[in-house]
């Protein structure tokens, strides 16, 4: 195994040592994981590697406003499949956790630093800049979940909707465009013009948002990256939420969670919403 360098060695005997940091990336499902540490040779926390990588990050700050913390990652030499999953803005979640310890400390230690969610990759130059926000990020989020609005409250094929997804799948052999972003096949054009469109489709257990149907061809807002010519797809319809949407595509009026009858204009200021 290689050595620790002599500059390592002397920053953690430094009057102000300097602890290596350990960053774990995962996808929400926990199928993928990615591990890297700031340090020169690979570090073995409980049990679980984390691989050299060229990494910094900018300071971590706290307020009593309970205002969402943010940092950025700075890189120059991830994997490159990291950076290129992370970049396309998937449907999935990425986490990502920090934590440091002195890796001459016995037993090794590792204090959290952060913890939270990829929002963001940006590129400049060689440099990818991986912007992040806070768990706390949870606690901006509107209560109660139910509003009084025109379109229904109701995640499509959640529980309360009650369809169930397996009821819509449409598996499809593609063929891909020089962007991979429209995919072609005789099966789409089954479905009138739009079924598909604010859905998804799952490939190799990841999805994307599907933006249009038109005839044969779905667009996607973002690239499969090992999807190729003649492999099959699963494909979900989207719904726009409105009530007729829920009668007429999935003749499900009766767990409709919308108000379409409530008044468009505020008789207070007599404003249109």
């Amino acid at each position: 195994m290689k050595e620790i360098s002599d500059d390592y060695i002397d920053a953690e005997e430094a009057s102000q040592r300097k602890p290596v940091e350990l960053y774990h990336l995962w996808l929400d499902n926990g199928e993928e994981h990615w591990r890297y540490t700031s340090g020169d040779v690979p570090v073995t926390y409980s049990g679980i590697e984390y691989v050299p990588g060229s990494l910094s990050r900018t300071l971590v700050a706290y307020n009593t406003q309970l205002e969402v913390t943010t940092i950025d990652v700075i890189t120059d030499n991830l994997e490159s499949t990291v950076l290129n999953f992370i970049s396309t803005n998937p449907i999935d979640i990425v986490w990502i956790s920090i934590m440091k310890l002195h890796r001459e400390q016995e037993p090794l230690e590792a204090g959290v630093v952060f913890i939270g969610q990829v929002k963001n990759v940006s590129f400049k130059g060689g440099n990818a800049t991986v912007t992040c926000v806070g768990f706390e990020f949870f606690l901006k989020q509107t209560i109660p979940i139910w509003r009084y609005q025109l379109t229904c409250n109701h995640m499509l094929f959640n529980s309360k909707c009650t369809i169930s997804e397996d009821d819509y799948k449409t598996t499809a052999t593609v063929a891909l465009n020089s962007t991979g972003t429209e995919l072609t096949s005789t099966t789409f054009s089954s479905k009138v013009d739009g079924y598909f469109t604010g859905g998804k489709a799952v490939f190799d257990g990841k999805a994307r948002t599907i933006t249009n149907h038109e005839s044969n061809v779905i667009t996607l807002m973002y690239k499969f990256r090992e999807l190729e010519d003649n492999d099959s797809i699963d494909a979900y319809p989207g719904c726009d939420g409105q009530a007729e949407t829920c009668r007429d595509k999935y003749d499900n009026i009766l767990n409709f969670l919308g108000f379409p009858f409530i008044p468009d204009e505020n008789p207070a200021a007599r404003v249109s919403w």
